[in-house]
């Protein structure tokens, strides 16, 4: 389909017809068919994160009676920083919500795909209109976005001073884990089967997902991931523990006064995020996952400890990603991507000049300055993705497989978030780029993730992936045509041999 004919297609009015009522284990649901596909938006999964519960691990929702009219999205939760993508969406407490397209509730056994949103964990929804499943459930996947807390209330590291059971500091990662709970109840109910669930997501989704594996409680909940250009970090509780101190004193909240925490509107916490980010005690962000009983072991570090070996993964990155961030318009949207670098590389003792000069032999089409941005990129996304994928594959125990994004658009190359036409639902960046043609490799990469979530192999019939393993390291590019070559980052690889080897959490990676 041509860019043109898809862009009549979605202004063509859907059909609207009534849906069935599906009896959840809570309550039942009634959602609505749209151009055949069954579409349940706005299911509560858990109970509304505020009041008492605010700060707490989700608390599943409580059955109904009646039926719940899943006919339009729910509330989304509170937006930190930009805050970008909103739209028409509503802002809320009672955002713990998710959505689900499916081909058939009647149906049997088919595989479920769960969608973590991007946003850095501090915006983004699943209620997003980029991340719409139709087009997956007409190729048979019960597909399932979701919301889950972000910024303060998903990761404001509490419990030193307010107990244990608040803010351990990754409420928004557990929140995920209980999407994946309440898809074990139900996914039956919706024509999928659980016990083939694949959780994928995009940037701060990616790294969900992998803090979500990390997480204990969280095994056998999933059974493969697509991690797609993860910014996969942590902080020590050190570091966590100052930024709340910060917060506190920016909200005039002694440490301990639960009341008064508890009587903060989240516009407020809200409101002191650029001072928290400006203080530069997030390395590499105010708001990531927190190591500690909740997490005990660093995400990028969960495989070279045996965690998740028993899942298969499809994991990768876009060739430019730091393009998307380059173009913004706005002063300092680089910094934390540089103190990233700059930590990083001063701590594993990397030589930048040597690293540069390694890129510019692997990508001679780069001058110095394009080769600058390309490191400070794959500092913060291709990295650590390759350092999982290593120590994945190296324990031998279920499928790995590696992908480089490299379709371009005409303004943006091969940037980040590109890869999100996997959806089909249109260009994922307006505005910043000019897509004359993607519905191809948008096709071609829906085949695979669809065909990986089935069955483990993302291959096609008129592709064969070849496994990622530590020898030869083989990865698919994917363009209009995907192809498979030999370990890609083969040259910067030995500059940052630190990094990629050495466990990431002993030296405060």
């Amino acid at each position: 389909m041509t860019f043109a004919a898809a862009t009549l297609a979605r202004c063509t009015p859907p059909k609207v017809e009534d849906g069935v009522i599906v009896q959840t284990d809570t309550g039942r649901v009634r959602g609505q068919v749209v151009d055949g596909i069954h579409r349940f938006l706005g299911i509560p999964y858990a109970e509304a994160p505020f009041d008492q519960h605010r700060f707490r691990a989700p608390v599943p929702k409580s059955p109904w009676d009646g039926v719940f009219e899943a006919t339009r999205y729910g509330q989304i939760c509170p937006q930190t920083g930009t805050g970008l993508g909103i739209g028409d969406l509503i802002e809320g407490e009672d955002c713990l919500n998710l959505n689900i397209w499916t081909p058939d509730p009647a149906a049997r056994g088919l595989p479920v795909m769960v969608w973590a949103h991007g946003g850095g964990q501090i915006s983004g929804s699943g209620a997003s209109a980029v991340y719409d499943g139709t087009q997956f459930a007409r190729d048979g996947v019960v597909l399932i976005t979701n919301n889950r807390r972000l910024g303060a209330e998903g990761y404001l590291y509490l419990a030193p001073d307010f107990g244990q059971e608040i803010g351990p500091g990754n409420l928004g990662i557990l929140d995920q884990v209980e999407v994946l709970r309440w898809v074990q109840r139900n996914a039956e109910r919706f024509g999928g089967d659980p016990g083939n669930v694949t959780l994928f997501g995009e940037s701060g989704g990616a790294a969900a997902t992998q803090a979500v594996i990390a997480t204990p409680g969280s095994k056998g909940l999933l059974h493969r991931a697509i991690p797609q250009s993860g910014g996969h970090s942590a902080l020590r509780p050190d570091g966590a523990r100052a930024i709340a101190h910060l917060a506190f004193r920016q909200l005039g909240i002694r440490p301990g006064d639960l009341d008064a925490l508890l009587a903060t509107p989240w516009s407020k916490l809200v409101s002191v995020y650029d001072a928290l980010q400006a203080s530069g005690l997030g390395r590499p962000q105010v708001y990531v996952p927190v190591l500690g009983d909740s997490l005990p072991v660093h995400p990028v570090d969960a495989p070279s400890q045996g965690i998740g070996t028993e899942i298969d993964y499809l994991i990768g990155t876009c060739r430019d990603e730091i393009n998307l961030f380059a173009a913004i318009p706005a002063d300092g949207v680089l910094d934390g991507f540089k103190l990233r670098r700059d930590f990083l590389f001063d701590t594993a003792g990397v030589d930048l000049d040597t690293l540069a000069a390694a890129y510019a032999s692997d990508r001679p089409e780069l001058d110095a300055d394009a080769v600058d941005l390309a490191i400070l990129g794959d500092t913060w996304f291709r990295v650590p993705t390759l350092r999982i994928a290593d120590t994945h594959s190296a324990a031998n125990k279920a499928k790995t497989y590696m992908y480089l994004f490299t379709w371009e658009s005409q303004l943006l190359g091969a940037a980040h978030a590109l890869d999100l036409v996997v959806f089909g639902n249109g260009p994922p960046i307006p505005g910043l780029g000019v897509f004359s043609d993607y519905e191809q490799v948008a096709t071609k990469m829906r085949r695979s993730w669809i065909n990986f979530a089935r069955t483990g192999d993302p291959s096609t019939p008129d592709f064969s992936w070849a496994p990622y393993e530590p020898t030869r390291r083989m990865t698919a590019l994917l363009d209009n045509d995907f192809s498979l070559v030999a370990d890609p980052y083969k040259g910067p690889r030995h500059s940052l041999r630190d990094l990629m080897s050495a466990a990431w959490q002993p030296r405060g990676f």
